[in-house]
């Protein structure tokens, strides 16, 4: 069977290995996130779970958009202590 096809009446479906290949996320990612049920897929047999072409793309837009904080943006749990090695630092610091 090549790439891509599948047991899906006409859809185009995907394994797992191909779906992390597309999604540009580690295989055992993508079980996991069967498993969460975040990514749908449907059961071929106890083995093989195919994955649609709509639900990686779905999956794509909802979770693998930018991540972390957005440019520019302060971490509010930076700290602003002075190293134990400089009790000047630390004095400034206190004197605040």
């Amino acid at each position: 069977m090549p790439e891509g096809e599948g047991h899906g009446h006409g859809r185009t479906l995907f394994t797992t290995a191909e779906a992390a290949a597309m999604l540009g996320i580690a295989h055992e990612t993508v079980k996991a996130q069967i498993r969460l049920g975040r990514l749908p897929a449907e059961r071929i047999n106890p083995r093989l779970n195919m994955i649609t072409a709509e639900a990686i793309e779905e999956y794509r837009r909802t979770h693998l958009g930018r991540q972390g904080r957005p440019k520019g943006a302060k971490n509010k749990n930076a700290s602003t202590t002075a190293p134990a090695d400089d009790p000047s630092a630390a004095e400034k610091e206190r004197d605040r």
